[in-house]
């Protein structure tokens, strides 16, 4: 499957056609970005990622149109927030009355390392047809509290009990990357997420 980091791109619109499959990639990248299905067994996998330090404020809204059969689309968002910082994500899933057997998801996570950063998700779902698969989920969540104890009593500081929490929420999603692409593209791309993680 081929490999797109579309991290520093200006296109905002990327149509798939006919059996094309495709990983997307962006890291901190704000906009609307379209993601069109347009031919059959099309496949797209969006991974974005976000992380927020001091004041910066981040919008980020994706579509993925389904506008062929058997289209496959993914899409899975995480943040990690700190400080006042703030991101908000609106995601819309639209699935075209002749898309029949179309599976779409989109998936927002997002970790608050302050009790003043912020988080906001908005999942829109627009199906016309019945014979489609559909999922949508969003979390908003500071560190685990039993998990962090679990590390402080294992012989790990403050610091390097929170950094293993944010390395592990971070790395959860290469396990599903790494089955789409190399493992030597995979392992590129979650070295270039954990050099940007929030300190």
């Amino acid at each position: 499957m081929e490999l797109r980091n579309i991290t520093s791109d200006t296109q905002t619109h990327y149509r798939l056609e006919v059996n094309e499959q495709v990983v997307f990639f962006l890291l901190n990248r704000s906009g609307d970005i379209t993601f069109e299905l347009a031919g059959e067994r099309a496949e797209a996998h969006v991974f974005a990622f976000f992380l927020g330090t001091g004041e910066t404020k981040s919008n980020l809204t994706l579509s993925q149109r389904h506008l062929a059969p058997r289209t496959t689309s993914r899409v899975l968002v995480k943040s990690v927030l700190k400080d006042q910082a703030e991101f908000s994500y609106r995601g819309t899933l639209f699935i075209a009355p002749h898309a029949i057997l179309s599976d779409a998801a989109q998936e927002n996570r997002n970790l608050l390392l302050s009790k003043e950063a912020k988080a906001f998700s908005e999942p829109f779902l627009e199906i016309l047809n019945n014979d489609v698969r559909c999922h949508h989920a969003a979390t908003t969540s500071p560190l685990n509290k039993e998990a962090l104890f679990y590390a402080k009593s294992r012989g790990l500081s403050e610091n390097q009990s929170e950094r293993l929490l944010i390395d592990g929420f971070l790395r959860s999603s290469f396990e599903t990357m790494g089955a789409l692409i190399s493992s030597q593209e995979s392992e590129q791309i979650l070295k270039l997420v954990l050099h940007a993680n929030v300190r």
